[in-house]
């Protein structure tokens, strides 16, 4: 019973087989007839044309899409363009509010109250400026609240707020007077007495008090034999992309 079952199928297979080869051979005489017709009744340059017809089809086709898909890409280029905009507007946005946060989180964040974020407009190798206003020799602080120089007098560009560099800037460490230099790409606390008996990890503020570093190393005697100097650490941030004008 299985064998003849499986004869039959295995008939009926061989069968469809042979009626998919007839119309295959039946589609390919009928093109060679109307080929040789073609030919017979136009001449020989109907196969040229015969045989570009799948290109002409294939190009007519791309004439009619290819405006719909350069419209679209178009329209996603232009609006890659303004979402990109976007990025670049919200990046400084974003910038501010990580340094307000910063800023609130600080020990400073209570004497710092009411300072105002301006972001940074231009950047030299030692200098920088700001996109704002602010009174002539405000305390400019970075996000974690340290001095990092002062509101310049003037500024050649209207609405850029350049920084004076707090080198030069008048600093006490644990009531003993000094002032910051620089150096090697490091603060110096210069001009200290040479036995005042500092220690590391003394805190440096401004003489309005506001937060400058900390002594690094025990001040040791300069190279004038007359003062002492120290190293100082856990200054301001010269790359921050915002600061702050102190209220």
């Amino acid at each position: 019973m299985r064998q003849g079952l499986d004869l039959t199928v295995h008939r009926y297979g061989k069968r469809r087989r042979a009626r998919r080869r007839a119309a295959a051979c039946a589609a390919a005489l009928l093109c060679a007839a109307l080929t040789g017709l073609a030919v017979f009744r136009f001449g020989p340059a109907a196969v040229a044309w015969l045989a570009a017809v799948p290109g002409r089809v294939e190009s007519a086709v791309g004439d009619w899409l290819l405006p719909h898909y350069t419209r679209r890409l178009t329209e996603l280029a232009s609006q890659n363009a303004s979402l990109r905009a976007e990025l670049a507007a919200d990046a400084s946005l974003r910038a501010e509010n990580e340094a307000l946060r910063t800023l609130l989180e600080s020990p400073a964040a209570e004497t710092l109250r009411g300072a105002q974020p301006l972001p940074v407009a231009q950047r030299t190798a030692d200098r920088f400026a700001l996109a704002g206003d602010a009174p002539a020799g405000t305390a400019i602080l970075d996000p974690q609240g340290r001095f990092a120089g002062r509101a310049a007098p003037d500024g050649a560009e209207p609405g850029i707020l350049p920084v004076e560099s707090p080198e030069g800037s008048p600093c006490l460490a644990d009531g003993q007077y000094g002032v910051l230099s620089r150096e090697g790409g490091s603060w110096f606390l210069d001009g200290l007495p040479r036995h005042c008996a500092l220690e590391a990890g003394c805190v440096v503020t401004t003489a309005d008090g506001y937060w400058v570093g900390r002594l690094a190393d025990a001040p040791a005697e300069d190279e004038t034999g007359l003062c002492a100097r120290a190293r100082l650490t856990d200054t301001a941030d010269r790359f921050s992309a915002v600061y702050f004008a102190a209220g």
